[in-house]
């Protein structure tokens, strides 16, 4: 086989791509909750089927898959200079520090457990 790298990429990111797609859809469902991720979970969507295609093309051309190297320099770059939005979830919550469940670490661009959203929504209540 001569593209290695290319054939897995697109064999299986085609699926990837799809679930992170899933992942999106499913957050619709909390409309103005859940904006910052809804966003981020597109934009790396995104990258990851421009990835695939970018594999594809590769296969297609026939050149060396070292071509993907600066293709994976270039999105590991934007990843890290825009982690802050195309990576807001969080494992744990930022005020108690508490490990989020799995709805609230997808669902909820507050990072805030339960206990702590109720703290705050109370808090913004009564101010």
């Amino acid at each position: 086989m001569r593209h290695p790298v290319s054939a897995f990429v697109v064999e299986y990111f085609y699926w990837v791509f799809i679930g992170v797609l899933v992942v999106n859809l499913l957050q619709r469902k909390y409309k103005r909750e859940v904006l910052k991720k809804r966003a981020a979970t597109l934009y790396v969507a995104v990258a990851v089927f421009a990835f695939y295609i970018y594999a594809y093309g590769v296969i297609h051309f026939n050149v060396s898959d070292l071509l993907l190297l600066p293709y994976v320099a270039v999105v590991a770059t934007l990843f890290a200079v825009y982690r802050r939005v195309l990576f807001p979830f969080a494992y744990r919550c930022k005020s108690c520090r508490q490990p989020l469940d799995f709805n609230r670490i997808l669902y909820s661009d507050s990072n805030l457990c339960s206990g702590c959203a109720e703290k705050e929504a109370s808090a913004a209540d009564g101010a």
